[in-house]
């Protein structure tokens, strides 16, 4: 991986995830942005190769998902900077003027267990350890997942951007605060998404607030919905709202995309594209041929109007 053996110090993740108002082209997506989730590393390298842009990574995906372990995390690293630095080659010596420049997001799942979203003072330190941890292997793994500097003094992009996903409800529903707080406060300014804790959460508008006084970059929701074709309305509110962007989950199949993204302005879609046929407890293998038919619509589609980039 040569290509990416840059010279001099790396910035932070607060710097990765917080540079000026206007950002890198890489930062401003002309497309419909593709989230797929998926439970292990083949899964990362199918989305990365395939193009789509980010994955969330978490364990039993049949149970709603948990934190994978530290070693599946570092090798999905590995894997993804690999799939970026062929891009790259690909693109050739001025990659970073192309759509090559964008790195790989991979957002990694922070829950100790299936079940409700109330967590207990054991369970947040748990959480807490998680985060502090896979922030710390980000800065061993700088070389993949830190804006790099040329002897120009320039900033290249890193091959991966590493964040996190997190959710916390106190028992009335609402956000638990003082835990997210601690979240945020170990991911070292990665980007932070919100998952789908929100839909069971007591009143999506006040939530939807909460977290963007929180400082979380995304809002992972169907609407308070079983599915986002259910939940259209709320989140097309949500989406043409002042705070987190909005990413569309639940249910959605790639021919449904379109569809989703005219009725609800949203301009980010999750998907979890696993094989035909799988039953529970058997690895949720992730099928390729989907998620290249879910990049080629998203990458048709224009972003919706009064969409903001970035």
């Amino acid at each position: 991986m040569n290509a990416m053996k840059l010279t001099h110090s790396a910035p932070s993740l607060k710097y990765q995830a917080h540079s000026d108002s206007s950002g890198p082209a890489w930062r401003h997506p002309d497309h419909v942005v593709l989230e797929i989730c998926v439970e292990d590393v083949e899964g990362v390298r199918i989305a990365a190769r395939e193009g789509a842009d980010r994955v969330e990574l978490g364990d039993n995906l049949t149970a709603s998902g948990t934190t994978s372990s530290i070693g599946t995390i570092e090798a999905a690293i590995f894997a993804a900077a690999e799939q970026v630095e062929e891009r790259r080659a690909l693109a050739g010596p001025h990659w970073t003027r192309s759509s090559a420049a964008a790195p790989f997001g991979l957002r990694v799942l922070i829950r100790p267990r299936g079940g409700c979203f109330v967590y207990d003072a054991d369970e947040g330190r748990a959480m807490i350890a998680d985060v502090r941890r896979i922030a710390a292997l980000a800065r061993e793994m700088s070389e993949f997942t830190r804006p790099q500097i040329t002897g120009g003094g320039a900033f290249l992009p890193p091959a991966v951007e590493l964040g996190f996903v997190i959710g916390a409800l106190t028992p009335d529903g609402a956000v638990d605060r003082g835990l997210v707080r601690l979240l945020m406060g170990m991911a070292e300014g990665a980007p932070v998404t919100f998952h789908r804790a929100f839909d069971e959460a007591r009143d999506p508008v006040e939530i939807y607030g909460d977290l963007g006084g929180l400082g979380l970059d995304y809002v992972l929701t169907s609407g308070g919905a079983a599915t986002a074709a259910q939940g259209t309305q709320v989140i097309a509110g949500l989406a043409g709202a002042e705070g987190p962007t909005v990413i569309a989950a639940g249910g959605i199949r790639p021919d449904a995309i379109s569809a989703l993204v005219e009725s609800t302005g949203v301009r980010e879609v999750h998907m979890r594209l696993a094989k035909e046929g799988l039953r529970p407890g058997e690895p949720q293998r992730t099928d390729p041929a989907q998620v290249r038919r879910a990049v080629e619509i998203t990458r048709s589609l224009p972003l919706p109007t009064g969409a903001e980039e970035g």
